[in-house]
């Protein structure tokens, strides 16, 4: 009753798009909690969703949305019928492809037509509805990503690659670390974490300190809570407030009942060859 089918988006955009997916859901009710995770687009062909995010706010999507980063999870819910095309953004591609701040729409989503030209939105909404087939939902995909891409280049995709292996490269990333190979001050480095994924250094590193444990659980790498943590974390009071802050649930209540798209995200390098390491986490 729930599919979920991932593909690699084409060489020109491998740095910008984590991947595509297409999700449908045919049960008369579907919920999830959505773990902290990277921007991304839906472009949603049947059915409406509603994503809460904490107690602050709630937002309706039932058409082409675009989520941006967020730190905290989301409760991502519909009723009946839900089918849509999905674009995860890497951070890079949300500053090419999106050209918005990231900061600026983190923890929120908004329709996709309030950054993008409408005509361009409508155009690729009516191929992905009407297309027979994933092939043909993915070619409408890609000609509107390349030619939002035209043209759209930065001079900040070192800061991208620097920081994509910062946050993956260790489980325990240390901002010092980042502040000193990127060779700019502090203040510069918060501003371009800011702009190109969402939030400062300091609650980046603890983002993904918390999705990597995650992912080791979730991939059955760590079997306990100690084996996910390792030395990244003071004492196992601090781990488990850490790690729900991040995915909304404890370690334990995580490995108990890992829900469906989650289940699915943290196995998807493992379904689809290729896909950049930073895919993994979020």
């Amino acid at each position: 009753m729930i599919t979920m089918q991932y593909f690699v988006p084409p060489p020109e955009l491998r740095q910008h798009v984590s991947s595509y997916y297409w999700f449908e859901s045919r049960l008369p009710a579907f919920a999830d909690l959505m773990r902290a995770e990277l921007g991304q687009i839906r472009l949603v062909v049947e059915g409406s969703a509603a994503s809460r995010y904490g107690d602050s706010h709630d937002r309706l999507g039932n058409t082409a949305m675009l989520q941006g980063p967020t730190t905290a999870p989301v409760h991502y819910a519909a009723t009946g019928t839900l089918r849509f095309f999905g674009i995860g953004l890497l951070p890079l591609g949300w500053t090419e492809l999106v050209g918005v701040p990231a900061d600026e729409l983190a923890d929120d989503v908004i329709p996709l037509a309030d950054v993008w030209p409408r005509i361009g939105v409508a155009r690729v909404m009516d191929r992905v509805a009407s297309a027979a087939s994933n092939d043909a939902r993915i070619a409408a995909v890609n000609d509107l990503l390349l030619a939002r891409l035209a043209g759209a280049r930065t001079a900040n995709a070192w800061f991208t690659r620097l920081t994509d292996g910062w946050l993956t490269g260790s489980p325990n990333p240390d901002v010092d670390w980042l502040v000193g190979q990127s060779g700019m001050s502090a203040r510069s480095v918060e501003r371009l974490a800011r702009r190109h994924y969402g939030a400062a250094p300091k609650l980046l590193a603890r983002k993904y300190r918390a999705l990597g444990a995650a992912v080791r659980l979730g991939t059955g790498e760590a079997a306990t809570w100690s084996d996910a943590a390792g030395d990244a974390f003071y004492d196992q009071a601090h781990f488990i407030r850490e790690f729900r802050a991040f995915t909304g649930k404890t370690p334990a209540r995580f490995l108990a009942d890992v829900a469906p798209l989650t289940r699915l995200t943290l196995n998807r390098r493992r379904l689809v060859p290729g896909l950049p390491k930073l895919t993994l986490f979020a």
